[in-house]
C-alpha cells in the first residue's frame, strides 16, 4: 500500500472515531450509562476510555500502522533456540531480543514457544513407562488423613495392587503409628497373600525394625521411593484422589465400606478390558517364585550397582537398591519398560 493511500485511510478512520465519540457523548448526556453507550456505538468500554484519553491529551485517535515485521534470519532463530535450551525455557522473550540483536521481542516469543514445544516432545519421547505385567507382584501401602470439623483426627490406611486398581485392604484408625501399621500389613498379607515387592513411602512408621523383620520373614522385598517424590506412588495417589472426591461429594455420609466396595466392584475400566478391579484381581495368576533366590539376586545386583555408581554423600544411599529391584523384576518379566511417556 502506498504512503498516500495509508494516510488517507488513517484520516478516514480518525474521522469515524470522532463521530462515534460524539455520538457517545450525546448518549451519556441523555443519562445512558457509559458502558451501555459504548455498546450502542459498537465499541468496548475500555476501547472508548482509551479513545477519550487520547482525545483529552490531544493525541491522534488513530496511529499509522508500522512496517511489516521482518522475518528473523535462520541464524538468529538458531541462536535464540540454543539460548532457550541452555536456560531450560526460563529465559524471557525480552531478554532473548537483547541477547540476539536482530530478533524482535515478538519473534523471540515465537521461537521460545516452538523450542519449548520441541523440548517437551523430546522429553516425552525419552520418558519411560513402567508397566506391571501381573497382579500380586507389587503392592502399595499408605495412609490418608480424614479431617472433619468437630471430630477427632482419623487416618485411612489403604493397601492396593500395583497393576490393578484394586484396594486389597482398608482400615480407619485414630492413630498412625508403628503398632497400627504392623497389624494392618500383617492382616493384609494373611488375607490377600504376600506380594513380591511392597512399595512404601519414607514415613517413620514404615521403616521400623519390627516391620522390616516381619516383611523379611514373609519373603517381601521393601521398596522405598525417592524422597519428596509423590509420583513414584502414582497408583495409590490417584486412588486417594478418588477417595477424597467420594467423601467431598457426600460429606454427611462417610461410609468407607460402601465406597471401597463401589470402587472395587462397580467401576468397569477400559484399561482392564472393561472388567471391574475386583474381577481382574480374581483372575490374577499364582506366583511361583523362589523368594529367597529373588532377594539374593536383588542384593547382589544392588552391591554391583553401588560399586559402579560410586555412591557418595550427594547421592541417595538406596538408589542402587531401587534400580536393582527394577532390573531384577524386568529380568523375570514382572515389569516392562516402554519408551515414550504421556506425563
Amino acid at each position: 500500500m502506498s504512503p498516500a493511500r495509508g494516510v488517507t485511510r488513517s484520516r478516514r478512520r480518525m474521522s469515524e472515531r470522532r463521530e462515534r465519540l460524539l455520538a457517545l457523548e450525546r448518549l451519556v448526556e441523555r443519562g445512558l450509562p457509559g458502558w451501555l453507550a459504548a455498546r450502542a456505538i459498537a465499541a468496548h468500554p475500555t476501547t472508548v476510555s482509551r479513545w477519550r484519553r487520547r482525545q483529552r491529551l490531544g493525541r491522534p485517535l488513530v496511529n499509522r500502522r508500522g512496517p511489516c515485521r521482518a522475518r528473523p534470519t535462520p541464524e538468529s532463530e538458531l541462536k535464540a533456540s540454543a539460548l532457550v535450551r541452555a536456560t531450560h525455557g526460563l529465559v524471557g522473550a525480552a531478554s532473548m531480543s537483547h541477547s540476539v540483536p536482530s530478533l524482535s521481542r515478538r519473534a523471540a516469543l515465537e521461537v521460545k514457544r516452538e523450542t519449548c514445544r520441541q523440548m517437551e516432545r523430546e522429553r516425552r519421547a525419552q520418558a519411560e513407562r513402567v508397566l506391571v505385567t501381573a497382579s500380586g507382584v507389587i503392592r502399595d501401602f499408605d495412609s490418608m488423613e480424614l479431617s472433619q470439623a468437630g471430630q477427632p483426627r482419623r487416618h485411612l490406611l489403604v493397601a492396593c495392587d500395583g497393576r490393578v486398581p484394586y484396594r486389597t485392604s482398608w482400615l480407619v484408625v485414630p492413630h498412625y503409628e508403628e503398632r497400627t501399621v504392623a497389624g494392618f500389613l500383617r492382616h493384609d498379607l494373611d488375607v490377600n497373600g504376600a506380594p513380591l515387592v511392597l512399595r512404601l513411602d519414607r514415613a517413620r512408621q514404615h521403616t521400623t525394625p519390627a516391620i522390616s523383620e516381619m516383611l523379611r520373614e514373609r519373603g517381601v522385598i521393601v521398596l522405598h521411593g525417592p524422597a519428596h517424590y509423590a509420583p513414584y506412588y502414582a497408583q495409590l495417589e490417584r486412588q486417594n484422589r478418588d477417595h477424597r472426591r467420594w467423601m467431598a461429594a457426600d460429606a454427611a455420609d462417610q461410609d468407607l465400606e460402601r465406597m471401597m466396595n463401589a470402587l472395587n466392584g462397580s467401576w468397569r475400566r477400559s484399561t482392564l478390558g472393561w472388567l471391574t478391579p475386583a474381577e481382574a484381581w480374581a483372575m490374577r495368576p499364582s506366583l511361583r517364585v523362589d523368594r529367597q533366590a529373588l532377594r539374593a539376586e536383588v542384593e547382589e545386583k544392588s552391591a554391583q550397582l553401588r560399586r559402579q555408581l560410586c555412591l557418595g554423600g550427594q547421592v541417595p544411599s538406596d538408589l542402587a537398591w531401587r534400580i536393582a529391584v527394577k532390573q531384577v523384576l524386568v529380568g523375570h518379566g514382572f515389569l516392562v519398560v516402554v519408551k515414550g511417556g504421556w506425563c
